[in-house]
């Protein structure tokens, strides 16, 4: 392209289409794995000095979800009977999937040699892709099995900079 030609577009119109930047980005990862926990009273083990949250019993089922959109299947764990340990393993069910698209454009217009005028937008999230970041893990707890939290929204900005 260049700032003197290689385009079709002669005239205002060749002015205003050349030059310009685009930029993107594309990450796709699997997410964190996660561990499903058992909390409350049933959780203690008495005698161990452990008060808190215990991993949950796994019941041998597959954690694959029944409903396509789930993050996992829910029968897969249980509470461990009062003052046991769970046995379920530590990062067993897999993080959700994480999927991001990033751009930019951007073009400078340059007035006489000294002056020019920078205009520039960026969008983060472009697609505005909900992603789920978390999942709640703790058995006994209303919140099992259901996303607790999810990316931010798509952001745009817009930037016009007048250099001297």
């Amino acid at each position: 392209m260049g700032t003197r030609g290689g385009t079709l577009v002669n005239g205002a119109k060749g002015a205003l289409l050349k030059d310009w930047t685009f930029q993107n980005s594309i990450s796709i990862r699997t997410g964190s794995p996660l561990t499903a926990m058992t909390g409350g009273n049933r959780a203690t083990t008495t005698g161990t000095g452990i008060t808190g949250s215990v991993r949950a019993d796994a019941t041998g089922l597959s954690l694959s979800p029944a409903t396509p959109g789930d993050g996992f299947n829910l029968s897969a764990f249980a509470s461990p009977a009062a003052g046991l340990w769970g046995d379920a393993g530590r990062n067993t069910i897999p993080g959700p999937l994480v999927f991001s698209l990033n751009g930019s454009l951007s073009r400078v217009f340059r007035i006489g040699e000294r002056r020019s005028i920078d205009l520039r937008f960026d969008a983060t999230n472009a697609l505005n892709h909900a992603t789920i970041t978390g999942w709640g893990t703790t058995v006994n707890n209303s919140t099992f099995g259901l996303p607790t939290a999810a990316s931010a929204m798509r952001k745009m900005t817009a930037n016009l900079r007048f250099r001297f």
